[in-house]
């Protein structure tokens, strides 16, 4: 009999896993809450516009999803951005290219003695080396992390870095804030500025997990409610609600969810690692694409504002960056991710006020934007990133260990307990996969 294997969740982690055991020849089953899949990599078209609705870009680092978009039959679709970036003081843009450390030198928003500690910084950081990978952490990694990011950087630096670079860099990378992480999260987004290189999908990041779900059983709109582990048989059996409510039974179960709701549905988690999951801290997100009746031809695709200036915008999207089929001639489509702090203020208000308030600051940065508003289109994030806070990579270090020991036919992929990113819930996937084709073994297709 083909070994049934449960799926929970149908963003790039679930997809991935279910992708390599279909390949194995196994039949695994997907459930999904949402009406649709990819998670924060779905998009959609609305209008002839392409709205990412959270993910917006893979970086040239994220090498196997690069890799695996290529496997797919998309490396077409698979294009480079101009890599253009700027951070807004004052009202004022300053503009850099991305993917070259020397662009932060040239800028004029650092002062001369913020620029030559730029370069102590990309120095030291280029120094730790294999100590800067969250992954597979050492000693000194755990070192690093004992300080915030805020702490370390006020105690040693020139101000401008902490709100000018480091804010920008964890209201981009990270959806926190530098208070709240660590100086190890800190020093290995700065390691990768220097080689960064940006790409996109030219039809929208949901286009590769939606090509993934055509061979794939997924259950849309089928939330799990309860996990439960039957005696004597040892499966595991899943109650799930939706329109079609059912109790059914599996051998092995892969939760590709964020860590907090694994508690949630399943009770019977050991009690250490219930309380890992539980703590791990996340920060929500609101996105909100709004789409305009002209384009904006001088802006960066990506642009950061500091926190002296906007309480609510972290980062402005200029999505005609991401290839020419985006954005209807004539047109202009801006995604507005919210900061931290706006995020958690505004997640539970009506969308009326959360526009509302963002296009107050829309205005002020480029006069007269709301009067050409197309339309707004917000979406919400419980669970937006994984925050990197002090102390975390030894915690969860050793959790990952213990989930790898001593859960039978239980796998775990996601945000791997550290970070949250395409490459890191790709990967994961792919591994909760390994994992279960290594203990029960490849499978013969069926000929149906």
């Amino acid at each position: 009999m083909n070994a049934r294997i449960a799926i929970i969740g149908a963003g790039i982690a679930g997809l991935a896993a279910a992708y390599r055991l279909t390949e194995a020849g196994y039949q695994p089953v997907i459930f999904e809450k949402e009406v649709f899949v990819g998670g924060r990599m779905s998009s959609k078209n609305l209008d002839g516009f392409i709205v990412d609705k959270a993910a917006y870009t893979i970086p040239a680092t994220h090498k196997n999803l690069r890799r695996f978009c290529k496997e797919m039959g998309m490396k077409r679709s698979l294009v480079p951005t101009p890599g253009t970036y700027s951070t807004f003081s004052a009202g004022k843009e300053y503009k850099i290219n991305i993917g070259s450390s020397t662009q932060f030198f040239k800028s004029e928003l650092f002062s001369a003695k913020s620029k030559r500690e730029i370069i102590k910084l990309f120095l030291y950081a280029r120094s730790l080396g294999k100590s800067l990978n969250l992954a597979k952490p050492r000693k000194k990694s755990f070192k690093l992390e004992e300080q915030s990011a805020a702490e370390y950087l006020s105690n040693n630096y020139d101000k401008q870095i902490l709100e000018y670079l480091a804010y920008p860099l964890f209201c981009e990378m990270y959806l926190g804030t530098p208070e709240n992480n660590s100086k190890l999260a800190f020093l290995a987004a700065l390691k990768n500025l220097h080689r960064l290189k940006i790409f996109t999908l030219e039809q929208g990041m949901g286009s590769l997990p939606e090509r993934m779900a055509r061979t794939l059983d997924i259950r849309l709109q089928t939330p799990v409610i309860e996990i439960s582990r039957t005696v004597p048989q040892g499966l595991f059996e899943i109650k799930t609600g939706g329109e079609n409510p059912e109790k059914r039974l599996f051998e092995a179960v892969v939760f590709a969810v964020p860590s907090p709701i694994v508690p949630e549905i399943y009770a019977d988690l050991p009690e250490a690692l219930k309380e890992c999951f539980l703590t791990t801290s996340y920060a929500p997100s609101i996105v909100i694409s709004l789409a305009v009746d002209r384009q904006y031809p001088d802006t960066s695709m990506i642009n950061s504002l500091l926190r002296k200036d906007c309480r609510v915008l972290g980062n402005i999207i200029f999505d005609r960056h991401k290839g020419p089929h985006r954005v209807p001639e004539g047109k202009g489509l801006a995604t507005a991710i919210l900061c931290e702090q706006a995020s958690r203020n505004l997640f539970d208000e009506p969308d009326d006020v959360v526009i509302s308030e963002v296009l107050k600051e829309m205005d002020f940065l480029f006069p007269g934007f709301s009067g050409r508003l197309i339309f707004p289109k917000v979406y919400r994030w419980k669970y937006g990133a994984v925050q990197p806070r002090a102390g975390l990579i030894y915690k969860q270090a050793s959790a990952r260990k213990a989930l790898k020991d001593e859960l039978d036919n239980l796998y775990f992929a996601g945000d791997g307990l550290y970070w949250s990113g395409l490459e890191i819930s790709f990967n994961t996937g792919i591994e909760a996969a390994k994992q279960i084709i290594k203990k029960m073994g490849k499978r013969k297709r069926s000929k149906s």
